[in-house]
């Protein structure tokens, strides 16, 4: 059997629906805030003129930190290191760009190759500090850091970095250890350089260096008197 419909009277008639009753409420808000309104949308426009300046910038500082360092390489690969060096520099005046960072790292190798550690150093060390932790790149910053110290006679200051090397999970963890370990034997501290010379032996097994340092951790326990133990 059919229903009817619902009576619906003329008050009910007269009142506005929830569709209205809520639009009403927005445009109401919007003419209270409009100052409100208009300054939040002044500043969003300006933060988005900014982000946008931003990304302009550092696609010039790109563009011609590029070609900087596309001669510098090109110095650097054939072995005329300090006019190579006076075109790092140059890129890292554009810190902003991709380039800035790498070109430390190899200001630092071209400092090396002319055997001048001290400025070696210090672009080492700017290197190290434009890395991300735990990076592959600042792993080599902080390998590179140690070998530089460990030519100076620093061997402490190379333990400490070519320690912290080593922690990183990257493909010069095992150059980490053999510097840590050269330097650990400078320093006289022959246990520590043994027990690292050990740790690479057993991470790398039946490699032609590994059999090397079997041989070496034997003549630092027949030399220091400490007792022989095999690799675990």
């Amino acid at each position: 059997m059919a229903t009817s419909a619902k009576h619906i009277s003329r008050k009910e008639l007269r009142q506005p629906d929830r569709f209205m009753v809520l639009t009403q409420k927005a445009l109401d808000f919007a003419r209270e805030k409009r100052t409100l309104l208009i300054i939040l949308g002044a500043l969003t426009a300006a933060v988005l003129i900014v982000i946008a300046a931003v990304q302009v910038y550092k696609g010039n500082q790109n563009e011609q930190a590029a070609g900087y360092f596309e001669k510098a390489l090109t110095l650097y690969r054939a072995d005329k290191h300090d006019e190579a060096i006076a075109e790092f520099e140059k890129v890292q005046a554009y810190r902003w760009s991709r380039y800035a960072a790498i070109a430390h790292l190899y200001e630092a190798n071209s400092h090396l190759a002319t055997n001048n550690l001290e400025r070696a150093r210090t672009a080492a060390q700017r290197f190290v500090a434009a890395t991300d932790q735990n990076s592959l790149y600042r792993q080599i910053g902080l390998v590179t850091l140690g070998h530089i110290e460990e030519s100076r006679a620093q061997c402490q200051e190379a333990i400490q970095h070519y320690t912290a090397a080593e922690r990183i999970p990257a493909a010069l963890k095992e150059a980490a250890l053999l510097g840590k370990a050269r330097c650990l034997t400078a320093v006289g501290d022959n246990p520590s350089a043994i027990a690292t010379y050990q740790q690479y032996i057993k991470e790398n097994p039946n490699t032609p260096t590994s059999t090397r340092l079997i041989l070496k951790v034997a003549e630092i326990q027949a030399a220091s008197g400490e007792p022989q133990a095999a690799v675990k």
